[in-house]
């Protein structure tokens, strides 16, 4: 048990570390392919450097998104659950600490069967998102134990076998959508699956994709030969960072007009409440130049050390990466997903003041964003800038009417947190629903290899096909 505690802790420590796991991923890459060491180092810290741009990026669109948000919430008297995973996190850590001090091992033991199914059976996806792991993990514990009653060992087993089969299964369904443009080099690995999933399908119907003669939508994201009587607008209009500005100016600005000229003054402090409410959509921008900058940067370095694992460990291997890796395909089309899930959030929070629900789910921040432009990225290859913004709306009312059914069923309600992502709204919803009736924790694990098995019949001919 002592190799296995040194693991755990290793696994524990670098868990909310995603740099870190990069880092590691990249040197055993360059290693396994007998690199210089020059070559190593360089890779190595490019891979960290990259992934800390991305993390900076994400922390300056929150610090943009964020304080509209709770203006928001204080002027309207708005209470509720927000949906996001790490207050949710947390509050699970705080009602059964005693149970989630196995998380890192069930991490660890959960990781290695999604290493065994990728490397012996048909569907092969490394999952590397190290902080979704972490947040799953927890999750899974808590769900497991409220339906089932169940702690120790089988607690332990039956977690590990959910984790694998999760983080092997939902990469698997996105890798048959994301090939299609972002070839064998990644796919997504987090638990907002769905939304590639169900966006990539409004594509192919929006589109009119013929699954028997596939091909990609072919509308240009941006245009930078424009002609006629508007083209200096037209292309004015096409470049991503100008038109990113302009919008987001226009949607968080009218967010703080909303709460009021008071509630802007409060949240601006010693600065001008107008000049305040103008810079938030420039900080947003610049949050979203440096974050693809960060990408760019990491996907440089981890897609050819990767090949070094596929080739040596793992053969024909995909990583399963962030979510930010899809956004320099498309960034353009990913900032309408993400207005399309802005409006599709209130859609449904709206819907269920209307209902009179009783348990209300408050539009998060991240998931928001960053499912919103997956949505994005995804619908535009499969049908244009009109898939784009409806895919985002989808998702967004599905992260508030299907989370609502999460909460409640899952019991999180009672914590009052819950997680955010389109996964918990959709496959999550579904899953903790069966769950509830099944009385019995060994059929919910034969359950689980049931749908790995059913899962392996229509995505594996999307892996046998180099």
């Amino acid at each position: 048990m002592g190799f296995l505690n040194v693991i755990t802790t290793i696994f524990k420590t670098i868990a909310g570390q995603i740099e870190l796991v990069m880092g590691i991923v990249v040197l055993i890459g360059l290693l396994l392919q007998k690199k210089k060491p020059v070559d190593v180092v360089s890779g190595v810290v490019k891979a960290i450097v990259g992934v800390m741009i991305l993390k900076q990026g994400s922390t300056l669109l929150q610090g943009a998104y964020k304080p509209v948000m709770e203006m928001l919430k204080t002027h309207f008297g708005i209470t509720g659950i927000i949906t996001e995973n790490y207050s949710g996190m947390a509050a699970i850590n705080n009602s059964i600490p005693e149970l989630v001090a196995i998380v890192p091992t069930v991490m660890l033991f959960g990781f290695l069967i999604n290493l065994l199914l990728a490397k012996f059976g048909p569907l092969k996806v490394v999952f590397l998102t190290a902080h979704t792991m972490l947040a799953f993990a927890t999750l899974t514990v808590w769900l497991v134990h409220w339906f089932f009653g169940v702690e120790g060992t089988t607690l332990l087993i039956v977690c590990s076998i959910f984790c694998g089969i999760y983080w092997t299964v939902m990469p698997a369904w996105t890798y048959r959508y994301s090939k299609a443009f972002a070839g064998n080099s990644f796919t997504l690995g987090h638990i907002s699956g769905m939304a590639a999933v169900i966006s990539s399908r409004i594509g192919m119907l929006l589109g009119k994709y013929d699954e028997k003669n596939p091909k990609l939508f072919e509308e240009e994201e941006e245009d930078t030969n424009a002609t006629g009587k508007f083209s200096s607008v037209t292309r004015l209009f096409n470049d991503s960072t100008v038109v990113t500005c302009l919008l987001m100016t226009i949607v968080l600005g009218g967010g703080c007009l909303l709460a009021g000229k008071e509630a802007i003054q409060e949240a601006a402090g010693n600065a001008n409440w107008v000049v305040f409410t103008l810079e938030l959509g420039a900080s947003f921008t610049v949050g979203i130049v440096v974050l693809l900058s960060g990408v760019r940067m990491m996907i440089a370095e981890l897609v050819p050390a990767f090949k070094g694992i596929s080739d040596k460990l793992v053969p024909g291997a995909v990583p399963s990466v962030d979510m930010p890796v899809f956004y320099p395909l498309a960034p353009f089309a990913a900032i309408l997903g993400f207005l399309g899930a802005f409006i599709g959030e209130f859609i449904g929070f709206f819907i269920l003041l209307a209902v009179g629900s009783k348990t209300l789910m408050i539009p998060g921040i991240i998931a928001t964003f960053f499912d919103g432009g997956i949505a994005g990225v995804f619908g535009f290859k499969y049908g244009g800038k009109k898939s784009a913004l409806i895919s985002g709306l989808a998702v967004g009312v599905l992260q508030i009417l299907g989370g609502v059914i999460f909460t409640v069923v899952s019991g999180l309600s009672t914590l009052g947190a819950t997680y955010g992502n389109t996964d918990f709204g959709s496959t999550m919803a579904i899953l903790v629903s069966i769950m509830k009736v099944l009385g019995n924790v060994w059929v919910f694990a034969a359950l689980l290899i049931a749908i790995y098995v059913l899962a392996c019949i229509p995505l594996k001919k999307y892996f046998a096909e180099k």
